[in-house]
């Protein structure tokens, strides 16, 4: 294998593994997390998972309506798309496993806890998506609901985060909690694009690394 296919594998599994660290800091600094972890965190704790498994479960089920939608059925976009999946939520399960003894306990440790995770998911979503290799069932849901349903990318967006939101809020009420869903998973809906064009400009990808075959 080509060096800079290899080291764009790489730098792609690493940015999956970036993100799933920055989910673990926003899970446990509990000020909120984005709608589609807040939706896998309830499930997680109805029928006592691991939040990473729920997530993988939920990445499956996803793409029920994907195909429904779309019509299309692409074998290898699928199984891509599953591995982004299967990686991030064992990820996700052994950040919270071995760290399991990480408590903050203060408004200011919450605080800082979800400050950082934001910002390194953030970096670690600006990397993935511009190495552009496979997408998550997630992302590929927005995408086809922009494409098949909603020509207008916003209001397709509020039908992307609503989904898990009105998930999180079932289990929530089976629950009688709603992990993973307050004030924090505002500022993530108003303000992380925001992040992510900031690190695409200040983390730098060198383009033998974005189109390796080229440089073969």
């Amino acid at each position: 294998m080509n060096l800079n296919v290899l080291k764009k594998y790489s730098l792609w599994i690493f940015s999956i593994l970036v993100n799933s660290f920055g989910n673990f800091m926003l899970i446990k600094g509990d000020i909120g997390s984005g709608p589609w972890v807040a939706a896998s965190m309830g499930i997680a704790d109805a029928f006592t998972l691991q939040v990473g498994t729920c997530t993988i479960i939920l990445n499956f089920l996803i793409y029920i309506p994907i195909t429904i939608i779309s019509k299309k059925l692409n074998v290898f976009k699928l199984l891509g798309s599953f591995f982004v999946a299967y990686i991030f939520g064992i990820f996700l399960n052994f950040f919270l496993n071995s760290l399991s003894w990480v408590h903050p306990e203060t408004l200011i440790t919450k605080s800082l806890f979800f400050i950082i995770g934001n910002l390194i998911l953030s970096c670690g979503i600006s990397i993935y998506l511009r190495l552009n290799i496979a997408v998550n069932p997630f992302d590929q849901f927005l995408k086809t609901v922009n494409d098949y349903l909603i020509p207008d990318m916003k209001k397709a967006n509020y039908v992307y985060l609503g989904v898990p939101f009105i998930i999180a809020l079932i289990f929530g009420a089976y629950n009688r909690s709603l992990p993973g869903i307050g004030i924090g998973t505002l500022i993530m809906l108003l303000f992380n694009g925001n992040f992510i064009k900031f690190f695409n400009k200040k983390i730098v990808i060198p383009q033998h690394i974005l189109t390796p075959r080229r440089y073969m």
